[in-house]
């Protein structure tokens, strides 16, 4: 799977939970594994005894354990005490397993994605649209794909999966596309598919500034600002990543080197590349890139004192 993908799409959870249980001893992890294979003990579970089994399905899932959370999930699926919300939740984990697992079965994916639009619930429906999107366009089938992916957008306008669609459609517009004259066989997109993408993510954050994916959204438009070398606008959005908030160190640590990197070298504004590097050193202090911050710190300060070393010659020549 794309690491922009992994990077963009948010892990699914288990209705009415805000994160999966965690559980600290492996006993607990050999017990559940034993009840999901034991034969004929699905039939004596009770829906009380399905959310942990749930909650390790989604853990597993989060960690890349994908063929025991498939077994997790399939364990739910298959008990017939399982409540409404519990069976909505195995069968997206089905789907989501088959679908971004390291080798994934789009077809299994497929057929579980399509089960939930028959649960008759509508976050059951959404989840179902937006999932048989992305696996056509996982399988290349790029049409098919950008179609029910602006079908999810215009069916459910204000929801998280309609916000996921935008993320999953301006990706695949900004895919590279086949080019037998290009090194690799690929090159980069097309500049209308280009700009398409870049507007429709900018849309979406000018009508939904505060959805859950705004930091994914400014940071891919940041990525494909630099590459077109429009090194104000890829600031503007690093900036706007930040002030939304990012989760993961490693993450906020890329953007606060970027916007040092892009303020010192191609803004030349060595007031913020300043404040950056000094961000970067005071929190990243255990990262590869610390001690480059540090000679890169002590380089801005020297070009920030050259500056207004000039700017004092220069005033006195104003007033004569």
């Amino acid at each position: 799977m794309p690491a922009a993908e992994r990077l963009a799409a948010p892990l699914p959870r288990s209705p009415g939970k805000e994160r999966p249980l965690r559980f600290a001893g492996l006993g607990l992890l050999v017990i559940v594994a034993a009840a999901i294979l034991a034969p004929g003990c699905g039939s004596k579970r009770t829906s009380s005894t399905l959310d942990p089994l749930l909650a390790q399905g989604w853990q597993a899932y989060s960690t890349g354990d994908f063929d025991f959370a498939a077994e997790c999930f399939r364990g739910v699926q298959t008990t017939q005490r399982a409540t409404a919300d519990q069976t909505y939740s195995a069968i997206l984990g089905l789907a989501t397993v088959y679908h971004l697992q390291s080798n994934p079965d789009f077809g299994k994916a497929r057929e579980y994605y399509a089960l939930l639009a028959g649960l008759n619930t509508e976050n059951a429906r959404k989840q179902s649209a937006l999932g048989l999107a992305r696996v056509d366009v996982a399988e290349g089938k790029d049409a098919d794909g950008r179609s029910k992916l602006a079908a999810v957008m215009r069916d459910y306008p204000d929801s998280t999966e309609a916000d996921e669609a935008v993320v999953h459609l301006a990706e695949s517009l900004f895919a590279p596309r086949a080019d037998e004259a290009k090194p690799g066989g690929f090159g980069i997109a097309g500049d209308a598919s280009m700009e398409r993408g870049l507007k429709l993510l900018e849309d979406r954050l000018s009508a939904r500034p505060r959805n859950p994916l705004a930091s994914a959204m400014h940071m891919m438009l940041a990525n494909k600002y630099i590459e077109l070398k429009r090194f104000d606008k890829a600031l503007e959005n690093l900036l706007a990543a930040e002030k939304d908030g990012i989760a993961v160190d490693r993450l906020r640590s890329v953007v606060v080197w970027r916007v040092a990197r892009i303020a010192e070298q191609q803004l030349k504004d060595y007031a913020l590349a300043e404040r950056y590097y000094q961000r970067y050193v005071d929190d990243f202090g255990r990262t590869v890139l610390y001690y480059r911050a540090l000679t890169s710190l002590e380089r801005v300060r020297a070009l920030m004192g050259k500056e207004g070393a000039q700017q004092g010659k220069a005033e006195p020549s104003k007033g004569t």
